[in-house]
């Protein structure tokens, strides 16, 4: 019924596909391949922890030989389609196999995000599919709504914080991406070497254009991410306008 193309998309070099006789396929990292198969993908609920880390919907984690946190987190839709539609998707190429793409060549270009081990469709009927996305867990690391709330924010400085969120964010633009929903549970931050990092995740609407991102679409990203704070701190006690103004200030004197 699809080409190849269709159903893969651009599967990065690196990554192995494997399709299983119900249709149900995987790219996996090739040096996963033995410990992230089709059958841990489907079997994730029975199989993995309930992972009590940042994302959003069934998170799943399962710990590896080498000692690193596999994530699996199930797609899910939002807004009006979340309780239509749920977790099945019938977008092609598949929603996984586009994050997995932009995901790699963000982080090939040294863009901060998180690792991908894997992307996995589940063939339901037809064209419609479930999907899952495995990435290495980012050892602490909170989400940023997370850390304004748990104390994060008061350790390493509301500031420092801002600085690099902004820096992210400025970079991810000049890159060329548009996030399509940029929000402060997408945005990850942890302390480093160097001080505070941020790191930018859930890129499976993203678009990618040649370029740096023209300046309506940035301002749509960050309207989108104001939103997000007015949404979740309508009091604005842990993301104040004070705090808003520094990142704004910080976003336009960012260096890339």
């Amino acid at each position: 019924m699809f080409s190849e193309k269709m159903i893969w998309g651009a599967i990065p070099d690196g990554f192995q596909k494997l399709t299983d006789a119900r249709g149900n396929r995987l790219a996996v990292r090739g040096d996963r391949q033995q410990e992230i198969q089709l059958s841990t993908c489907l079997e994730i609920e029975s199989r993995g922890a309930v992972a009590g880390v940042y994302g959003r919907g069934d998170m799943r984690s399962l710990t590896l030989s080498d000692g690193s946190t596999a994530l699996f987190r199930r797609y899910h839709h939002g807004g009006l389609l979340r309780g239509l539609t749920g977790k099945y998707f019938f977008s092609w190429p598949p929603r996984p196999f586009r994050e997995l793409t932009i995901t790699e060549e963000l982080r090939r270009r040294g863009f901060p995000t998180v690792e991908v081990y894997a992307a996995c469709v589940e063939k339901v009927a037809g064209p419609v599919y479930r999907g899952c996305l495995v990435t290495r867990q980012l050892e602490g690391a909170h989400d940023l709504w997370a850390g304004l709330q748990n104390g994060f924010a008061e350790r390493v400085g509301m500031e420092a914080i801002l600085k690099a969120v902004a820096v992210a964010v400025r970079r991810m633009h000049r890159e060329g991406i548009f996030h399509y929903d940029l929000n402060l549970k997408n945005i990850l931050i942890r302390a480093g070497a160097a001080g505070v990092e941020s790191h930018v995740i859930d890129f499976d609407k993203a678009i990618l254009v040649l370029g740096q991102l023209p300046a309506p679409l940035a301002q749509k990203n960050l309207a989108r991410l104001l939103r997000s704070i007015r949404k979740l701190d309508p009091e604005r006690r842990y993301f104040s306008t004070a705090s808003w103004d520094i990142f704004w200030d910080y976003y336009h004197g960012a260096a890339a």
